[in-house]
């Protein structure tokens, strides 16, 4: 009884803000066993895109209204890779050096949004998405996404509710 009023609070309270994440990051070694229930929360509170970070994923998606990215290779690889695109593009003569520029760039990453969120179990900083997130949140927790709970869902919305977000300023 006390956890379901608990609960209760804590969804009224983040839905008086109104400040979510359109775009969140969960780095995690495995795939929440619940992911499918992760999915529907994300959608209950507007969050738009979801991108996992994971070595091994593992997971049969059926309409889904939040998009979905899985992510097994890390920020390098990413950026080398749109480097590469970029060079192709120009050997080929497809573009001239002077219209290389970060919006080129951008364009030819793996992941393209920014993410408003990122969420990782331990302290290490993740290397993934290494260009998009310059102006991510970072949330460090001792949750095990393995076996996340509704509850540990709304913490962390709370968690980024309470942030100032500065942009790098």
């Amino acid at each position: 009884m006390l956890r379901l009023l608990y609960r209760i609070k804590l969804e009224r309270e983040l839905k008086k803000r109104k400040e979510f994440p359109k775009h969140i990051v969960v780095i995690c070694s495995n795939l929440p066993k619940n992911f499918a229930d992760f999915v529907k929360w994300c959608e209950k509170f507007q969050i738009r895109e979801i991108t996992v970070c994971s070595k091994k994923i593992e997971f049969d998606l059926k309409s889904e209204k939040v998009k979905i990215n899985f992510v097994n290779f890390s920020g390098k690889e990413e950026i080398v890779g749109a480097i590469r695109k970029i060079a192709e593009k120009a050997l080929k003569g497809e573009i001239r050096v002077e219209e290389i520029n970060e919006e080129l760039f951008e364009s030819l990453l793996n992941i393209r949004s920014q993410p408003d969120l990122i969420v990782k179990a331990g302290k290490e900083i993740p290397d993934f998405l290494i260009w998009q997130s310059i102006y991510s949140e970072l949330l460090f927790t001792d949750i095990d996404f393995e076996r996340i709970r509704y509850i540990d869902f709304l913490r962390i919305i709370r968690e980024y509710q309470r942030r100032e977000r500065r942009y790098g300023r």
